[in-house]
């Protein structure tokens, strides 16, 4: 039976802190329904909404607001979608939950369960504000935070030595393990072509696949 799980070597999709020494929760109860926000698929190209789609019906939150992915979940999906990782991911999502740190929403996002913690989380991404799902995290950028950050993922294509840099404008997701040049030159050329004068949403998945719209 398979668990559900969270932070993989190149995905961290934490709310920004851990604490101490936790154990790890994975409840695969197949009786609890199905709720999700739909959203996402896309690697290198853009396409976030597919992946998402595709392996949602198998993720639930059971009666004690764990995350977990189906048993029954065909190999080809799960291998395809590297539903591995995404069951890392819900390891320390679900470890924050049972130490009371955050709370998985019935649309499955995960917020922050006190304010002093929601703003500590805040205080570390001053490139976008963004909000963690089941699948990952939607990035929002305002026009001069999107300009920014293309002109950072446009440096990292031509110069890759510089790629810790561009992880300041990414959702912390993007582990600088899985970024390479041409990763950031494709993310770079989508958010300026979507970005309109008012920013853009950006939507990153555990597989590092994403999908960009115009605010």
């Amino acid at each position: 039976m398979r668990k559900a799980f969270i932070l993989g070597a190149t995905t961290i999709i934490t709310l920004g802190f851990s604490n101490g020494s936790l154990s790890a929760i994975a409840h695969a109860n197949e009786n609890i329904s199905n709720e999700i926000t739909g959203l996402q698929v896309a690697s290198l190209t853009e396409d976030a909404s597919e992946l998402i789609l595709e392996v949602a019906p198998y993720v639930h939150k059971d009666e004690q607001g764990f995350l977990y992915v189906d048993h029954n979940i065909p190999q080809d999906i799960y291998t395809k979608n590297e539903v591995d990782v995404l069951e890392e991911s819900f390891r320390e999502i679900n470890r924050q939950v049972e130490n009371g740190l955050v709370v998985v929403n019935d649309d499955l996002s995960i917020s922050n369960k006190s304010k002093f913690q929601a703003m500590a989380s805040a205080s570390t991404s001053k490139g976008y504000t963004s909000k963690t799902y089941w699948w990952g995290i939607r990035a929002t950028y305002t026009d001069s935070q999107a300009k920014k950050a293309i002109k950072q993922l446009e440096d990292a294509s031509d110069h890759e030595q510089t790629l810790g840099t561009v992880l300041f404008w990414l959702p912390p997701v993007a582990g600088i393990a899985g970024i390479t040049g041409l990763y950031c030159k494709n993310l770079g050329k989508s958010m300026k072509s979507h970005n309109k004068g008012k920013g853009v949403i950006l939507d990153m998945t555990w597989a590092l696949t994403y999908k960009v719209k115009s605010r």
